[in-house]
């Protein structure tokens, strides 16, 4: 939908005392029962207003419609002149946006559910597509969202709030930004929809956490992503969200929260996989190291370091030697002599390269030392 209404031009007529004369008395007929004779009254005058660009008596009277109906307890004419009066040709944006804040209010006062719903539609529909009431509809779809969780619909909720894109919204706070991809990316979890919660988690940049006040939405943000990454496998990234959990002040100050995150760390780090990838890393960077620091670095007894070990390379997974005498693991593979001869010329024609560099070098300094004198 187009974004509908306009901004205001030069005011023509100012209808301020006509409206204050009139609302007083669209009141009292209200209060006698006579709501449509009230109501017919103010969209008359509505028209003079929008007509006249008279944004402030226009926006009154918007309001003013919606009071009376809700304090009517009549849901069926506030939704019916909320549409009537967001469709009305060239409506000022700014008494559009006065109207939907005010029955937005009455939301949370509806008599029942479906009453409920029929006013979050209404109020979702005339805002569909206008930027100036974005976080309005943002607010009534979270409503929604919520709404269709507690029914049990987790589905339903999370397609619902993920069609928000409340990074492209203006006019909304960071620290509320944060808090909607925060929830879009819970119910996309809810729903198992691992690929979508990756792709919504880019959206929240890390370094707004170390602003103020953001410590709970850190928090919230680095368990959805343990979870994301748990489904995925990726162990170190995991560690990674916990370490930034722990160093968040409100958790180092409360020692059943910092002990809390080591307890969930050890099923991770116990995990056959991590184990399996730090003994490739060891392999890697060292040649030979003792069995008893092998342990220290992996967290295990010596016997459960020596087991484990044992298993990878009756798997072939990596190369290792143990000389259980000494305690020792080599993970250097024994060279063959000719592999040993190879690597002896090749360093050795290195060597020489360089020694006739520097000689060439040397030559070339005493050329220039000569010229200069």
């Amino acid at each position: 939908m187009a974004d509908e209404g306009r901004l205001p031009t030069k005011m023509e007529v100012d209808y301020s005392a006509t409206v204050d004369e009139k609302l007083p008395l669209c009141e009292n007929l209200a209060k006698e029962g006579k709501l449509q004779e009230a109501l017919d009254i103010l969209l008359s005058l509505e028209k003079q207003t929008r007509t006249a660009a008279d944004m402030h008596s226009t926006a009154r009277i918007l309001v003013k419609v919606a009071q009376l109906c809700f304090e009517c307890n009549n849901w069926e004419a506030l939704n019916e002149n909320i549409t009537l009066l967001s469709k009305r040709r060239s409506q000022l944006k700014q008494a559009i946006t006065k109207m939907v804040q005010e029955a937005v209010t009455y939301v949370d006062k509806t008599p029942n559910m479906e009453t409920k719903l029929k006013l979050i539609d209404t109020l979702r529909t005339v805002t569909e597509g206008k930027i100036y009431v974005e976080i309005e509809r943002a607010r009534l779809t979270r409503i929604l969202a919520k709404i269709k969780e507690d029914e049990g619909n987790i589905t339903e909720a999370a397609n619902v709030l993920q069609d928000l894109q409340v990074e492209t919204f203006g006019s909304m706070e960071k620290k509320e930004k944060v808090e909607f991809i925060l929830e879009q990316m819970r119910l996309c979890l809810a729903k198992k929809d691992y690929i979508r919660t990756q792709i919504i988690s880019k959206k929240i940049n890390t370094k707004v956490f170390s602003e103020k006040d953001t410590e709970e939405l850190k928090l919230k943000y680095y368990q959805l992503m343990v979870e994301l990454d748990l489904h995925e496998g990726s162990y170190l990234q995991i560690c990674k969200h916990y370490r930034a959990i722990y160093e968040t002040d409100t958790v180092k100050e409360n020692k059943e929260q910092w002990q809390q995150v080591q307890y969930n760390l050890e099923p991770i780090l116990d995990n056959p996989v991590i184990l399996l990838q730090n003994i490739r890393i060891m392999a890697k960077y060292y040649t030979r190291i003792t069995m008893k620091r092998m342990a220290q670095l992996l967290d295990l007894s010596e016997d459960e370091t020596e087991e484990f070990l044992s298993k990878l390379v009756v798997d072939k997974t990596v190369y290792a030697k143990a000389d259980r005498l000494d305690g020792v693991v080599t993970f250097a593979r024994p060279k063959d002599p000719n592999d040993i001869l190879n690597e002896w010329s090749h360093n050795l024609n290195q060597l020489m390269q360089l020694v006739n560099k520097t000689t060439h070098l040397i030559t070339k300094e005493e050329m220039v030392h000569k010229l200069q004198h």
